[in-house]
């Protein structure tokens, strides 16, 4: 799995309104950067701005993607999870409510397509533990915790002591340091409390203690614990 924003996804949506079919493609959000807060990106939405709905998808597939394989190596099934998702958005985009956070929106819905769809799948329930599957982090290349470079060593370091971690300590730690996603967020994703939260991470800290330099284990937990609740 690679974390990494800048990776191309060549999907395309066909949406189907009134006798109007509209095409959105991974590349058809020229001006996405025109919004600049998510807020606004939701509400031209909502409102049924074509473009904005490009925008949000251009601006999450990636990340969609990439939270899709922490819950399944099935790729073919997320894409089609990811898919379902966008054309229920934009057919009920009057209905939906404004949200505070799009990503943990969008995290949470495409979660329950895919458990829905390998559910379906496999003609059985799934267990919420997803034990049967693990994934393996691939370091971007801008880790953003230093500033500066850091050396080839340790950052295969980082990468051994992450990918030491159980796959619940993986999932919280992605979500926390590269998805930036509050510990209330974390909690309701993972169907746990918010202390059982906390735990994790401290014990996924703790598990890499011995893997890593003192001051990169410092940093990064510095930036787990301060990702967003401490702005």
């Amino acid at each position: 799995m690679e974390l990494s924003g800048g990776e191309n996804r060549d999907f395309q949506l066909t949406l189907t309104h009134g006798e109007k079919n509209t095409k959105v493609k991974g590349s058809f959000a020229k001006d996405a950067g025109q919004y600049n807060e998510d807020a606004d990106l939701w509400a031209e939405f909502k409102a049924g701005n074509e473009m904005a709905f490009s925008a949000l998808y251009e601006r999450y597939i990636v990340a969609l993607f990439n939270y899709g394989e922490i819950i399944t190596a099935d790729k073919e099934l997320i894409e089609d999870s990811i898919h379902d998702l966008f054309v229920e958005l934009w057919k009920n985009r009057n209905s939906i409510a404004q949200v505070e956070s799009i990503r943990y929106y969008l995290y949470k819905a495409l979660k329950r397509k895919i458990v829905r769809n390998l559910e379906k799948k496999r003609k059985s329930p799934l267990k919420e533990s997803f034990k049967d599957h693990d994934f393996e982090i691939v370091l971007p290349h801008d880790l953003g915790i230093i500033s500066g470079e850091i050396t080839a060593i340790q950052k295969e370091n980082i990468l051994k002591a992450l990918n030491q971690l159980s796959r619940k300590q993986k999932e919280v730690i992605i979500l926390r340091f590269y998805d930036g996603l509050s510990f209330a967020e974390i909690s309701g994703l993972l169907g746990i409390s918010q202390k059982s939260t906390y735990t994790l991470v401290y014990r996924a800290l703790a598990s890499m203690k011995g893997s890593m330099d003192n001051k990169l284990l410092y940093l990064l937990a510095l930036k787990v614990y301060c990702a967003s609740d401490c702005l």
